[in-house]
């Protein structure tokens, strides 16, 4: 069996809203409560309070506080225990010699939500197509919200743990499925060798040829967007306007993510139903997203030129598309191979004579003065990463195959469409959301 998580929207009524903003506020309550019990203990008496401690006092604080009884303990018990995994990571950076961030109080507003981590006390009824119906409590106190949502796991899946969270006023619910192997496999319907290249002007450009368009939703609303936030700079702080501008701004940004992760997840499974292998380069956004300010004894060049290329970069979505195409790979048995950009250098390496062929950014064609091959910058790279996926020595098969060194330069190579593709192997067990 494996897990997979799924989120459907929920539509409670007025009453059912007003209650679950009241559990939430509860479960805060008793987060921040918890938090200031370990801190005060260390203060005090330099001692520190586990999460035993705090679980086996829970039913005394139920006792004290009897509104704390139709959230159910097991609810309570999650909360406490998200509590401990802060504390775990702040001690686990300190000892790493990172920067640590101590957990710190919450707001009931920007409390996220609460969960349920077994399947008692709720129930999550399917009614076929994308309807459902989530029951939260049990006897006459019980709710019954309206859900929208659907997996394509089937009835074989059983849902296993909830959490509740709240996002710009609207409410969702991510359930965590119990499927059998046979459920999470992927029907190819071809057996392509494809390298991609994954960039700004095209969001992904083929070997072949074939690009997928930049959809570019983010610059397509910024004329929006700057516009509601300079009507919020003219109010005042904390006023009635701010804050329903503040939540205009939010949902238009949070329409925006959703646009760039329905379009990830439609081009990512077209990819890995159509390839038995598919070969890119390894991205790293953040990397390539750094500011170009500088400091003040060495200040950078063309600041604001950068700013407005990060802000594309971040838009592409190429942090999100590498791990779905990782877990959908496996799922489809396709090889998914990815390069080391630093040693392989795609966009500098000539696909026909393998020899390095330096360019700026702006230099959209490549031309290799050595053999004369030329094409696309994106293309040739596409078909560098993809021979250099055919030559990999590797173990065949479906995940992830990075290359430790480039491969030697090589006269003569023939077109990568002509290379024998290594065999896949079934799909391999993964713990992942679909």
């Amino acid at each position: 069996m494996q897990r997979r998580k799924v989120t459907l929207k929920l539509y409670p009524n007025a009453a059912q809203a007003a209650r679950l903003e009241a559990w939430t506020r509860l479960h805060c309550e008793l987060y921040n409560a918890a938090l200031e019990e370990r801190i005060d203990a260390w203060h005090k008496a330099r001692k520190s309070i586990s999460y035993d401690e705090q679980q086996n006092a829970l039913p005394q604080i139920k006792a004290d506080r009897p509104e704390l009884n139709e959230l159910g303990s097991h609810a309570l018990q999650q909360t406490l225990r998200r509590l401990d995994l802060a504390f775990q990571s702040f001690f686990r950076r300190v000892k790493a010699g990172q920067t640590p961030g101590f957990p710190r109080f919450k707001s009931a507003k920007r409390f996220a939500g609460f969960a349920y981590p077994d399947p008692a006390g709720w129930k999550l009824m399917q009614h076929g197509g994308r309807g459902a119906t989530l029951r939260l409590g049990s006897g006459d106190a019980a709710m019954s919200i309206r859900a929208r949502g659907r997996h394509r796991f089937g009835d074989q899946a059983k849902p296993n743990d909830i959490t509740l969270t709240r996002r710009n006023d609207q409410w969702f619910v991510s359930v965590t499925l119990r499927v059998p192997e046979s459920a999470c496999a992927r029907e190819r319907t071809a057996d392509l060798r494809r390298g991609v290249d994954f960039g700004i002007t095209d969001w992904a450009t083929f070997d072949d040829g074939r690009t997928i368009d930049n959809p570019r939703w983010l610059r397509e609303e910024l004329p929006r967007l700057a516009a509601l936030q300079r009507q919020r700079a003219r109010k005042k702080k904390g006023s009635l306007r701010f804050k329903r501008l503040g939540r205009r701004i939010a949902r238009l940004h949070d329409r925006i993510g959703n646009l760039r992760r329905d379009f990830m997840h439609k081009e990512t499974t077209r990819m890995v139903r159509q390839c038995a292998v598919l070969a890119t380069e390894q991205l790293a956004p953040k990397t390539m997203s750094r500011s170009a300010k500088g400091t003040v004894d060495a200040p950078g060049r063309r600041v604001r030129q950068k700013a407005g290329l990060n802000r594309e970069i971040l838009s592409a979505g190429f942090g999100m598309a590498h791990p779905m195409l990782a877990y959908k790979a496996e799922e489809a048995g396709t090889r998914l191979h990815l390069s080391n950009t630093r040693q392989l250098k795609p966009s500098q390496r000539c696909a026909a004579c393998w020899e390095l062929v330096p360019k700026t950014l702006s230099q959209r064609m490549h031309v290799c003065p050595h053999c004369g091959h030329t094409a696309p910058r994106d293309q040739n790279s596409a078909m560098v990463v993809l021979i250099d996926a055919h030559n990999t020595q590797d173990t065949p098969g479906t995940g992830v195959a990075a290359r430790p060194k480039p491969l030697p330069r090589q006269r003569g190579k023939s077109r990568p469409v002509t290379r024998e593709t290594p065999a896949t192997t079934p799909c391999v067990e993964r713990r992942e959301s679909s």
